[in-house]
């Protein structure tokens, strides 16, 4: 790490007063940013492959299922169904 960025223990502890949270409340309060910021990650993929498509997953499924799919028709399903999972378990995370 640059030896200008690290934080010595009294600006951290600086820090913690002037936002008002603790060590741990900061912890926290990171792990939940991040979890939203995997949420928001899928929910994008998902948007971004309904808008290519036009479609919904299961619309898009379907029309997949049914006829001869190209290998980036294969992919995106591949994509999308990862992302609806992931997006899933994020979710399920967050509303514990």
């Amino acid at each position: 790490m640059n030896k200008n960025l690290r934080i010595l223990p009294k600006k951290q502890e600086k820090i913690f007063t002037v936002l008002h949270l603790s060590k741990d409340e900061l912890l926290n309060e990171i792990s939940i940013l991040l979890a939203k910021q995997e949420l928001s990650t899928y929910l994008m993929e998902i948007e971004y492959l309904e808008n290519k498509y036009q479609k919904n997953y299961q619309e898009f499924y379907k029309a997949f299922r049914q006829q001869k799919a190209s290998y980036e028709m294969e992919n995106d399903w591949m994509k999308w169904k990862f992302a609806i999972e992931s997006l899933d378990y994020w979710q399920e995370i967050l509303t514990q």
